[in-house]
This record gives C-alpha cells, structure tokens and sequence, in this order.
C-alpha cells in the first residue's frame, strides 16, 4: 500500500509529465508520438511472433527480424542488454541444444493466461539462463537471468499492451528513489511486486487525473521523473554539462546514461578528450600522447595491442587483435580538436591494409576492421568507407569518437561485458559512432 506522502510525490511526478510530456529514446532523441508508433510497430512485431509460434521461421530468424527492426524503431529499449544482447546471447550459448531453447523462448513469450502463469514462464527462462550462467567460466559471455523479467515482459506487451507492463531498470530506480521499492532475490518475485505496484500507481493516478490510466502513460511519468533535470543537484547538473561531445560548432549532444562516466573510469584515461583538445602541445607531442592513451584504452578493453605509431613509417599507429573471435582491426588515433578530415590520410590507409592484412592472414586472423579514433569528425566518410570496403579485407570501417570510446570502456567495466560484446557493438553501430549510441546500445533500459 503506498502511503499517502508517497502519492502525493507520484501525483507531482505526474503533473510534471503533463506539463512537459516529451519522451525520449534511449539515444536521447524525442519521440512525439511513441504511443501512436508503437502501435504501429506492434503489429510487425506479432507477425515475427506468430511465424515464430508456428515454426515458419526457426530462432535464428526470429532474433535477426527482432533485432533488425528493432534497431530501425527502437520504442522499447529492447536494443539495449537486457533485450537483444541477452537474446543472442541465450541462443549462442545454446547451439548444442537449440531445439530445446526454441522450444523454451516459444512457451515463455506466448502471452500468459494469468499473472501466475507469467510468473511460472519467468521461472522457467531464469532457471535455463541460470544453468548456462554458472556454469560460464566467462560470466560476460552468458545470459544473464536478471535480465529474463525484462525480456518476457517485453513480449508479453507486444502481445496486450494494456495487461503487461515491462520490467525496465529504470521504473526500479525511480521507485527506489521514491522508497517505494522492495528489493527482491528473483525475477519472479521481481515481476510480481512490480506488477502489483504498477497496477496500484495506474489506479492512484486514475483516480487523481479523472481519466484512465494505462501502462504507458504511467511508464512515460516515470521516464520523464528520471530525465528531468529540474529534480538533480547543482553539482550533478555542472557535471552533466561537461559530458557534452562537440560535433561541429554548432552541433552539440548531451550526453545521457544511468551512471557517471567518471565512476567507472581511471584519471589517466578519463583525460582523453581534454588531451584530444589540447591546443598548448606541439601537433607531435600531442599525437603522440594521444595515440598511446587511446591504444591502453583498447588494453583496457582486453584487446592484444601491437602499438605502432609515430616513428614506425606508414604504419597504422596499432593493430588491436582478439583471437578468441579471430578478428584484428587496425587502428589510427587522431587528435584533432576541431574535428578529423581525412586529407591525404586516404592514400597512407590503403597501404597499410593492403600492406598488413596479408600477415595478419597469416597469423590465421578472418576478420577485419579499421578503427580511426577522434574527439569529433568534419567530413563525410561514406565514399571512402565504401570504397575500402568494396576493394579490400576491410569489412568494418569504424567512426569512433573519444567520449563514445570511454563509454564503451566504462560499460565493460560496469557490466562486465565481453570483449566478444564490444567487437558485437561497434559493427552493428552506425558512424559515427558517438557517445549517446553506445549508451543506447549498453545502457540497462
């Protein structure tokens, strides 16, 4: 039962939402009409389900049609870890015996008869993501069963919108910071007290704002409670304020996570942007440092780093490599403060693909990429990245921007991801690869 100073902060939260009423993706970027679009989107999302249910497609197409549309309408977040990352990772861990997982994903996504019911499908995928978890010599490589709530419910909403709320991180925390949150031991008990707390917050404001309050609308109130800025310290706002990536001179985007960047960084590489903008140190001085930096950052990601760099000729300034998945990308760091051109950098690059990819062959390595680090980029990329792809063992030419870089380090440390799931985020990612797309990537939704 939440007391009645509690309903009266709900009650607030609520008018707040309905002064500002903005809804944001998790990459920051509003959506107007995320109830009318979701609407929408839901009807393609059941057909995967349905073609899914009636073995038209197999799991492996069923989770490629989820992420790919997900990816292009990202409405409910599913993109982030507890989604789809969490998903690939259940059927990578599950080759063995994939009929037994498509059999499993199939009884516990179908829309449950009752709470129970749903309680009971939660059970049965966390005990499944349990086993493969405990056992993991890698836990970032596994599924993690705190993430099966989230997952489910997901499902469940495509199917009735109106009956199944979704288990988002977020809800938690502002409950939490409400004190209205009871901390649980399992996804099951999770849900339930989730659930039977939604419900009662629908009815509260039901009665308070005269109309009928759904699920969304609820969920919207507390997105909008943990996004406004009206709410956090002066301390917390001037920090906010600096975790701004300068794109050109009138392009700035904040930069929006559930946690602060500095938390889960180390001083030495915290200052990559700083040094990036440095415009006191001599060109070489700078580069230099800035090349070394970004390469321990690569370390730091648990990459094998061959550093090159200035002194070496034309040389890529470092060959990152992970054998476990037999890729190596090579790697330039440039320290440009107002944004990187290519200029004649386009010549030397050809060369040393086509110079160091054979050796790398050699070593047995499949898979390639090239990686040009930089606080910001000027021009457009596009001709070129296609022209290297088409032409060379180049695959996957990467835009990758300083703070985007700390943010990927930062989530590994964090959440213990993979070095596997950083290579998996920056190929599926888009350039340039900024900041708010590696939080709307990794961050927990």
């Amino acid at each position: 039962m939440i007391s009645k100073q509690k309903t009266q902060d709900i009650q607030k939260i609520w008018d707040n939402y309905i002064v500002n009423q903005k809804i944001h993706d998790t990459k920051g970027n509003e959506l107007p009409n995320i109830d009318e679009e979701r609407l929408t989107a839901i009807v393609e999302l059941k057909k995967f389900i349905n073609d899914f249910q009636a073995d038209t497609i197999n799991i492996y197409e069923f989770k490629t049609n989820v992420d790919s549309f997900n990816k292009r309408n990202n409405l409910w977040g599913f993109t982030a870890t507890k989604g789809q990352m969490f998903f690939n990772q259940l059927v990578k861990n599950s080759e063995s015996n994939i009929k037994e997982l498509a059999h499993l994903i199939k009884k516990t996504i179908a829309e449950p008869m009752s709470l129970e019911d749903g309680l009971s499908k939660i059970a049965s995928l966390e005990k499944y993501s349990q086993s493969i978890y405990s056992k993991a010599k890698d836990k970032r490589k596994a599924p993690n069963p705190g993430s099966t709530a989230y997952f489910l419910s997901y499902f469940w909403q495509i199917q009735d919108y109106q009956k199944w709320p979704i288990l988002y991180t977020s809800l938690i925390n502002s409950y939490r910071e409400l004190d209205i949150w009871d901390e649980t031991e399992s996804q099951i008990e999770a849900y339930k007290y989730f659930y039977s707390l939604n419900e009662e917050i629908k009815q509260l404001l039901t009665a308070y704002s005269g109309k009928p309050i759904n699920n969304w609308s609820a969920e919207h109130a507390f997105w909008n409670f943990k996004g406004n800025p009206n709410k956090q310290s002066p301390a917390k706002l001037k920090k906010e304020k600096t975790e701004v990536l300068k794109i050109e001179e009138e392009n700035i985007i904040t930069v929006n996570a559930s946690f602060d960047l500095s938390d889960y960084l180390i001083p030495k590489v915290a200052k990559l942007i700083e040094l990036g903008n440095d415009s006191e140190k001599s060109s070489s001085s700078k580069g230099s440092a800035y090349e070394k930096l970004v390469s321990e950052i690569f370390k730091q990601l648990d990459f094998e780093v061959d550093i090159l760099g200035q002194g070496s000729g034309r040389n890529p300034d470092a060959i990152i490599k992970h054998s476990e998945d037999d890729t190596a990308f090579l790697m330039d760091a440039k320290a440009y403060s107002n944004g990187y051109t290519l200029g004649l950098d386009d010549r030397a690059i050809k060369e040393y693909i086509n110079r160091i990819i054979p050796n790398l062959q050699k070593d047995r390595y499949k898979k390639f990429g090239f990686i040009i680090v930089s606080n910001s980029f000027k021009s457009n990329f596009d001709s070129f990245i296609n022209e290297i792809t088409w032409n060379t063992d180049i695959k996957r030419f990467i835009l990758l921007t300083s703070e985007a870089l700390l943010y990927l380090l930062a989530y590994k440390t964090k959440n213990r991801i993979s070095t596997s799931s950083v290579i998996e985020t920056l190929i599926s990612l888009g350039n340039p690869i900024e900041a708010k797309d590696i939080i709307g990537k990794l961050d927990d939704v």
